[in-house]
């Protein structure tokens, strides 16, 4: 998620929520979650816990803070993702994690924190999450763990190489206020991961998707939309399109072409203008300007869109 990009909400079953607690909780939780990071931030920093575990005992550690007893969920039928999270759970308590009685009578048969992340529901906690700390771990998900926010040109210039960045913040003076007044640390954490999975999770998506983020990165270096983004609320909905939605690539130039249009002055003469700029056929041409109308064949022209936009593919590194 970008430094300058709005929110929108993400779904799974049952609700996930961006402001999971309050800020005046806040403020008593971020120097102790700090503390808390400390050793475990020691050991990523010698290369001996992966980003991805790193990210796993970050969650676990804001988790059982916040809901003492009850952040381990359901057990439920295991993922059974292979994975890479190798860190022992018997070795928590040797990094200052306490957990309850009952918790550590539900963990007695985990070994490894990807057993706990196949086998188990953690509280606020989407499923998506899981997978992509599993994925991340085999490197199925290249994820780029950050401990800072991004601008979006940065996640722009990672998408279209095929990798999205996870931020984790630690800090206390970063976590004591929801960030970009928003959402707290955790939630943001888990909202670049569930984007993680949205972005990888199905191939033909991703491919789709590496293509419209080649074509922003065409569009923004030869200045196509100049004057729009002379318009703070259209440079918001940019943003958000390049480093913030991850959907069906088809569905991503519908938003584009809507916010062309709503943002200019006389939206169509520039939208036809700039389809001669883009190097599109007659065919990718016509499904463009027949997009969010009723005479659009998804069936057919989204094909067309699709190979459009495959050609703007950069290669993946």
């Amino acid at each position: 998620m970008s430094a300058k990009i709005r929110d929108k909400s993400s779904s799974r079953s049952g609700r996930f929520k961006k402001k999971l607690v309050s800020e005046n909780q806040l403020k008593i939780e971020a120097p102790i979650i700090e503390a808390t990071m400390a050793p475990i931030l020691s050991l990523f920093a010698k290369n001996k816990i992966s980003p991805a575990e790193c990210t796993a005992l970050y969650l676990i550690a804001v988790l059982s803070h916040r809901f003492p007893g009850n952040w381990l969920g359901a057990k439920r039928p295991s993922l059974s993702l292979s994975h890479e999270l190798k860190f022992p759970i018997n070795q928590l308590p040797e990094f200052g994690f306490a957990f309850e009685e009952n918790i550590l009578k539900r963990l007695l048969t985990t070994e490894t924190l990807g057993d706990l992340f196949n086998q188990f529901a953690l509280k606020s906690t989407p499923e998506t999450v899981n997978r992509s700390l599993l994925h991340w771990s085999t490197s199925r998900y290249p994820l780029v763990l950050m401990f800072r926010i991004p601008e979006s040109a940065e996640v722009l210039a990672q998408q279209m190489t095929g990798h999205r960045c996870v931020s984790v913040l630690t800090k206390a003076d970063r976590c004591l206020s929801y960030i970009l007044g928003e959402r707290d640390a955790l939630s943001f954490t888990m909202h670049d991961l569930i984007h993680a999975d949205h972005f990888f999770h199905h191939p033909d998506s991703f491919e789709g998707q590496l293509g419209f983020y080649g074509l922003m990165d065409f569009c923004m270096k030869e200045q196509h939309f100049k004057i729009q983004l002379e318009n703070p609320k259209f440079a918001g909905e940019l943003d958000y399109l390049i480093s913030d939605m991850n959907a069906y690539a088809v569905h991503l130039l519908k938003c584009l072409k809507a916010a062309l249009f709503h943002y200019h002055t006389d939206g169509l003469e520039f939208f036809n203008e700039w389809l001669l700029k883009i190097n599109a056929n007659s065919l990718e041409s016509l499904a463009l300007k027949e997009l969010n109308t009723p005479v659009y064949v998804a069936e057919i022209q989204d094909q067309y869109l699709l190979e459009f936009l495959g050609r703007f593919r950069a290669s993946k590194v």
